[in-house]
């Protein structure tokens, strides 16, 4: 079986606008500062599970709160 390498595909304006509000709600909800190093570390957790296939915004709301 051949296993979809999500890294390599594109994201698409409507991935961004998705990855952006789940990204922005997470700051709020946190008390993070944007441009601050937790804000950086959290955008690249929330990318890095998006290249891993993790593709819903329900399925990241959650799997960043855990």
């Amino acid at each position: 079986m051949h296993r979809k390498d999500f890294q390599s595909l594109p994201l698409s304006p409507d991935d961004l606008d998705m990855l952006k509000g789940i990204f922005d709600s997470e700051l709020e909800a946190r008390h993070i500062l944007p441009g601050s190093t937790q804000a950086d570390e959290l955008a690249r957790t929330l990318i890095g599970m998006f290249q891993r296939g993790i593709r819903t915004a329900d399925a990241l709301r959650e799997m960043i709160k855990a």
